[in-house]
């Protein structure tokens, strides 16, 4: 069951020490600790929820390297992350109770296609559907094959 605002757990003074310190250090993207985003963001497209102690959303690559960075950080060895893209797994792999690293937000840009060689590289918030959306015209589609992933040529 799905807590009542006013019995919304409170946040933990360690994520808040590690978000005061990102924000010292330059991070430039947004963060999200009100119960509403983070009660909007303990689920994706699987059964399960867990309610995250904060929601980061990385601007650029370099906010990214700087969490990674100030989580190194012997004082916030305990803190969990995780990374989420567009929240589309099923199997509830991009949730969490510790801080969420949503790249779906700014770092959701499609950035260079070969078509010659058969691949396109992305940021980590792209979604399949905006891919093959993008990759249509050149008459490739997004494929999983375990393994690997791959760009594949649409049937004639």
């Amino acid at each position: 069951m799905i807590p009542q605002i006013s019995q919304a757990p409170g946040l933990v003074q360690l994520v808040l020490t590690f978000l005061e310190s990102l924000k010292e250090q330059g991070f430039t993207g947004d963060t999200a600790t009100s119960y509403a985003d983070r009660l909007s963001l303990s689920t994706d497209n699987s059964i399960y929820q867990l309610l995250p102690d904060a929601v980061l959303f990385p601007r650029s690559t370099a906010d990214v390297a700087l969490i990674a960075r100030v989580a190194g950080e012997a004082r916030f060895s305990t803190l969990v992350f995780t990374p989420r893209g567009g929240g589309t797994g099923t199997n509830g792999q991009s949730l969490n109770q510790g801080i969420i690293v949503d790249m779906s937000r700014y770092m959701n840009r499609i950035l260079e296609i070969n078509p010659e060689q058969g691949w396109v590289r992305v940021e980590a918030g792209v979604i399949k559907d905006q891919l093959n959306a993008y990759l249509k015209p050149f008459g490739f589609f997004f494929h999983l094959n375990y393994p690997p992933v791959t760009v594949q040529r649409l049937a004639a």
